[in-house]
């Protein structure tokens, strides 16, 4: 079984606002590309109203809320998702040993069969992509993992400690430079690449298409799928990103 963990929460200051249509419509993509994979769809969030039945919802624990992000305190900061590696917080959510984790963002596009990203074995598959200060970091936009496994990664972040020791090591971010700073390069510990997962600003900005092996594109960045301004630019975006 497949537990795709959706995240929406209000961050103040922050410009994009996400709204219950962004969980609707990935709900709807899963639902085109899941192609009867055992699945189930839940939103962590601090207001659950306007999302669909089909999605369950979660309240959004209270867990890092005040860190601001290392890198910055411009950029936005997702510490709290580590909770997600908790044993604890899996139990919360149903979400029984063994199970596959698949953290997905709002912001993103699924553009075919899933099959060939979800059925990945290793114990953790992020999205691997170049990094400021290293050939490869996980972008935490998506990330898939084997529930029960890897709590080390919630058990060992110190919110006083942790994210700057992340960042003198040279990985940038809030939960991605933590994953990174603990999972690059060990055993059992995979990652997804392009052109199967892309990145809508350094790879696909302004394509008029999507090449034929790519599955998911994320839009990391200010530009998003829903913006009018975006899909006139990549007019494939309509095609995918549809009810």
């Amino acid at each position: 079984m497949h537990h795709i963990v959706l995240w929406k929460w209000h961050q103040q200051g922050f410009r994009i606002v996400y709204e219950p249509s962004a969980v609707n419509m990935m709900a709807v993509m899963l639902k085109r590309h899941m192609n009867g994979m055992p699945y189930r769809v839940v939103c962590i969030t601090d207001n659950p109203r306007g999302i669909d039945p089909m999605v369950e919802t979660h309240p959004l624990w209270n867990d890092c809320d005040y860190l601001v992000n290392a890198s910055g305190s411009t950029f936005p900061s997702c510490y709290r998702r580590l909770r997600i590696f908790d044993k604890k917080a899996q139990d919360e959510l149903g979400i029984p040993p063994g199970d596959r984790i698949v953290s997905i963002d709002l912001d993103t596009v699924i553009a075919g069969p899933l099959e060939p990203v979800l059925t990945r074995k290793e114990v953790f598959v992020g999205w691997a992509v170049k990094g400021t200060h290293h050939i490869t970091v996980f972008n935490g936009s998506q990330f898939m993992f084997t529930a029960g496994e890897l709590s080390h990664i919630w058990n060992d972040f110190n919110p006083m400690t942790s994210p700057v020791e992340a960042l003198n090591h040279g990985f940038l971010g809030s939960d991605q430079a933590w994953l990174s700073y603990k999972l690059i390069g060990f055993p059992g510990v995979g990652g997804w690449s392009f052109p199967q997962v892309a990145s809508y600003p350094r790879e696909m900005l302004r394509k008029v298409q999507l090449p034929k092996s790519t599955v998911i594109v994320n839009f990391h960045g200010r530009n998003k799928p829903w913006m009018p301004a975006t899909q006139n630019v990549a007019p494939w975006i309509k095609q995918h990103y549809r009810v």
